[in-house]
């Protein structure tokens, strides 16, 4: 099998002092792909791919209630409902596998978001037949401009991952060590907390500073962080379950001990 990291003789050269140390008995370190990493990555990479695809519309919910005596409008991506649960993904293979393998697998997300924006463009520049425009609507101008739009969300959501789902697995990473191996489900919520505000706030002003005026992108990025940490949170039960599962079933609970948080650092062994 591929090895992923190194075992715990070579991670001894890096260990804090005793006092910090996490128990040798805890310290199972990640050495095999399993079944559940290539299922929790493969899940990781559909839920950005759906994310995509959704954050290209902009949606508005009218409340029976008012403000300043005009109604209150909730405005939110439709990416909201399903980027929330790439970050479970995440969040399990940082705190089984380690930043390492999360490492590879969030960018391995992002390579497929560009292979998917990259064949979209190419469908772009494909001529339409006419008469399945006429009766469609998808025009070839129709056509370039969703493409244009799905691009602009492109280049948003892969920068609000990039920023969010690594600023998540660090915090992961370090507090795990810092922890013991304790209060997963802290950490977690920790993570994700901080992983939302930094991906709400990046992916709200590069897709809408343009689009929206200030009031609302505060509004949507204040909704936005709510809905996201609260669909996160909610899930936590199932989330420290799922990791400590798979801790049991694969044998491996690994501490990032000495490994650096370089995102572009994408070698899987010691660095």
């Amino acid at each position: 099998m591929t090895e992923l990291s190194s075992g715990t003789e070579s991670d001894a050269v890096h260990l804090p002092p005793i006092a910090h140390r996490p128990r040798r008995d805890q310290m199972k370190q990640a050495t095999r792909i399993t079944p559940a990493v290539i299922g929790l990555a493969i899940a990781f990479v559909s839920f950005l791919l759906i994310s995509n695809a959704l954050g290209a519309r902009v949606c508005e919910v009218v409340l029976p209630w008012t403000l300043s005596g005009e109604p209150l409008r909730l405005t939110f991506s439709a990416a909201l409902i399903s980027f929330p649960f790439a970050y479970l993904f995440a969040s399990v293979l940082t705190e089984v596998y380690g930043y390492r393998i999360s490492r590879v697998v969030i960018w391995s997300g992002l390579a497929a978001n560009l292979i998917l924006v990259g064949f979209l463009w190419l469908m772009s520049l494909l001529p339409t037949q006419p008469e399945w425009a006429a009766q469609t609507g998808f025009t070839d101008d129709v056509q370039r401009h969703w493409f244009e739009a799905v691009a602009h969300m492109f280049v948003a959501s892969v920068s609000a991952c990039f920023v969010g789902e690594f600023a998540n697995a660090a915090t992961l990473a370090r507090m795990k060590v810092a922890m013991h191996g304790r209060w997963a489900g802290l950490r977690i919520m920790t993570g994700s907390a901080l992983a939302a505000f930094l991906d709400t706030l990046v992916f709200v002003l590069i897709a809408f500073a343009y689009v929206l005026d200030t009031d609302a992108m505060v509004r949507m990025i204040g909704l936005e962080f709510v809905f996201k940490c609260g669909l996160q949170w909610l899930v936590l039960p199932l989330t420290v379950g799922l990791a400590r599962l798979l801790k049991r079933l694969d044998g491996i609970d690994h501490y990032d001990v000495g490994t650096s948080l370089n995102p572009f650092a994408l070698r899987v062994r010691d660095e």
